[in-house]
């Protein structure tokens, strides 16, 4: 959808010094993406004016007639759609936030959404009392960088360019009201938090500990599936009780010889179980 607009304003104001001016110069077009309309692109085609300005002081002879609420200077989308696009890239993510613009009319890119939250103002500093504390990878698997974060207000305090424990440390130590360090499993940050920070309570973050222990159950459950099946389909002997032999669990437990031919196995042998599943559901639905 396109749309042509021009200003009707009879004056504009020079933005150098200030003068108002009715002297019009000249006519330029300029095109503009706004915010869409029942789901529809929309794409404006403004009409711009030149004036003069009269102010003899002024070293700017010229100047374009400016729309602070709509539009900034050498901007290619109104300040409307700028907002929306800011609102989609913090609800969501770079590749989310793309197909979610895309199915609101809005058409962009992934670089475009982390420009426009990038645009924001900084927050104002605040007291940081409870610190998170992670790596995140600037290049994945190449380059890494630290990211701090105020756990009461959920929001980024700084980014720092590496994860060693003597550049968060000297984070760490100007801020001695902290009381509490929330950190991964890793040595690094332990280490910057016990010289930095004797002070404050060091703690493992949720995150991990529940990752951790969700790896290590799913590698154990994985590996025992297949057993567990067959023994929950074999029928019991007749037998006294008494002499059953107990079987422990090294027995039954099948030997690996690498930690990845372990997990690899034990992811695999999931899918299998999943999909022996959607089998025997297609059968009783057919």
């Amino acid at each position: 959808m396109s749309l042509t607009v021009r200003a009707t304003y009879p004056t504009s104001c020079c933005p150098l010094c200030g003068g108002v001016s009715s002297s019009i110069h000249s006519h330029y077009r300029r095109r503009l993406s706004d915010a869409s309309c029942v789901g529809r692109k929309v794409q404006l085609c403004l009409t711009i004016r030149r004036f003069y300005c009269r102010n003899r002081l002024c070293e700017r002879k010229v100047f374009t007639e400016r729309f602070p609420r709509f539009a900034k200077p050498w901007a290619r989308m109104t300040i409307r759609l700028s907002e929306h696009l800011q609102a989609v890239g913090l609800a969501t993510s770079g590749r989310g936030g793309i197909r979610l613009a895309v199915r609101l009319g809005m058409q962009t890119d992934r670089q475009t959404l982390l420009r426009r939250i990038m645009a924001l103002p900084d927050l104002p500093e605040e007291s940081v009392l409870y610190v998170g504390i992670d790596d995140f990878a600037f290049r994945r698997g190449q380059r890494f960088g630290t990211v701090l974060v105020n756990l009461e207000t959920h929001h980024i305090v700084d980014l720092l360019p590496d994860r060693q424990a003597v550049t968060a440390a000297a984070w760490i130590k100007p801020h001695p009201e902290i009381m509490v360090v929330s950190r991964d499993r890793g040595g690094e940050y332990a280490k910057a938090a016990a010289m930095a920070a004797p002070q404050a309570t060091d703690v493992a973050d949720r995150f991990h500990i529940l990752k951790n222990l969700t790896e290590a159950l799913q590698l154990l459950l994985g590996r025992s599936l297949e057993e567990i099946k067959l023994a929950s389909q074999t029928p019991e002997p007749h037998q006294d009780t008494s002499s059953k032999a107990v079987i422990t669990v090294e027995e039954w437990r099948p030997k690996e010889p690498t930690h990845v031919q372990r997990a690899r196995l034990a992811r695999r042998s999931g899918r299998y179980a999943r999909y022996q599943q959607m089998v025997e559901l297609r059968g009783t639905c057919g």
